[in-house]
């Protein structure tokens, strides 16, 4: 079960959120986001907090860094000045790139043992940036897990060589999940999971594992596979717009916006072309636009009209999901259970979970979803459902 992202309080700090995540290499528009920073109306607290909320607080450090606008700290300091902005800006990245580095350190052992037992994993999402990172921009994004695409033989060889290098199971799966349950290591950053899907069973109709593997290419030193650039953009907008229902649900996230951005601002015209083209075969050409008008509202990304088109539908979605993310968190809250409920126990769910075609899924099969779900969540389950610990999945 996904978790609802915090609402967000004011429409004015998230405008001004956006405006500073903007291409941070262009200094232009650095002197008016200054004087918008020193409004009397402004809150720091508030910023980091929203920042901190939607998982985009070191994107937001590098991107103050990059412009220049970070308040300046006093020349002479003392205990007065400990708790300055900048300081604790600038301390709480370094962390972040401290935890980064054990991160890559954690993921190349993890291929040593893989690549021992002849097995090379293609790296999902954000781990990919850990072994090719793109830009400086990547070093700022925030990777909870790493993800690594195995072939079916392979996984439970894969899962039974990292158990036996002191990782243990962490949350449970059902059999037929688009990966194994997660694996985390008590000395260790991040926690494992190995996918044997690209992406879960709704986001398969636009990019399949079969194609994904079919698309990716070997690492340099041969120790991984890793997906082209266009590819891990759409793996990255099919992860959210698709997989966790992101289109459907109107949820506005903005860390894998921001990523999108970042990762197509610099594309040729034959790469938006061939993303469209895969788009429309797939019938997911206003996921595709619905996105793009969000990344054009909130970070000034180019709409590339006469490339892509935009339908209404799109249009009013995306208007729809960046008012949605404003709302009252009890109507936020109860939109988003009603559908997960609703799409968690339909027949073509349902079906995907167990391996079944969908007009031979019962009743039965639901009472064991939700079965399935008590005992995962335990006490838990209420407290899930009210939105308990909210935080983008």
């Amino acid at each position: 079960m996904e978790l609802l992202p915090p609402t967000i309080i004011s429409p004015a700090l998230l405008a001004l959120l956006g405006d500073i995540l903007k291409d941070a290499a262009d200094p232009v528009g650095a002197p008016a986001l200054r004087l918008r920073l020193m409004s009397p109306d402004f809150s720091w607290q508030a910023l980091v907090e929203l920042a901190t909320q939607q998982d985009v607080l070191p994107p937001l450090i590098h991107a103050l860094a990059k412009r220049a606008i970070l308040p300046p700290v006093p020349h002479v300091t003392d205990q007065r000045h400990e708790g300055h902005v900048t300081l604790r800006l600038q301390q709480y990245y370094r962390d972040h790139l401290i935890r980064r580095e054990l991160q890559r350190t954690q993921l190349q052992n993890i291929l040593h043992h893989l690549n021992g037992a002849g097995i090379v994993p293609l790296i999902l999402k954000g781990a990919h940036y850990l072994v090719a990172p793109v830009a400086l921009w990547c070093e700022a994004r925030i990777s909870r897990d790493i993800d690594l695409l195995l072939r079916p033989d392979d996984a439970d060889r894969a899962f039974a060589i990292l158990v036996a290098d002191g990782y243990r199971v962490g949350q449970p799966y059902m059999a037929n999940y688009h990966h194994l349950p997660d694996l985390q290591h008590p000395a260790e950053p991040a926690s494992v999971e190995i996918h044997t899907a690209a992406l879960a069973a709704a986001g398969q109709s636009a990019l399949t594992t079969v194609f994904a593997w079919r698309n990716a290419s070997k690492s340099a030193d041969g120790s991984c596979y890793l997906l082209p650039l266009e590819w891990q953009a759409l793996h990255c907008l099919l992860h959210h717009q698709l997989s966790d229902r992101g289109y459907a649900r109107r949820i506005l996230a903005l860390k894998p916006l921001w990523e999108w951005t970042m990762l197509t601002r610099d594309w040729s015209q034959s790469q938006w072309q061939a993303i469209v083209r895969h788009m429309r075969e797939a019938g997911a050409l206003d996921l595709l636009a619905s996105w793009l008008v969000q990344a054009h509202r909130l970070f000034g990304a180019s709409l590339h009209e006469g490339i892509i088109p935009i339908s209404a539908q799109a249009a009013e979605n995306a208007c729809e999901t960046l008012d949605l993310a404003l709302a009252p968190h009890w109507r936020r809250r109860t939109m988003f259970v009603i559908d997960q409920l609703r799409y968690a126990f339909s027949k073509d769910a349902l079906a995907a979970r167990y391996g079944k075609a969908a007009a031979n899924i019962s009743v039965a099969d639901g009472a064991r979803y939700l079965v399935h779900l008590v005992r995962t969540h335990r006490g838990g389950l209420l407290r899930r459902l009210v939105g308990y610990r909210n935080r983008l999945s």
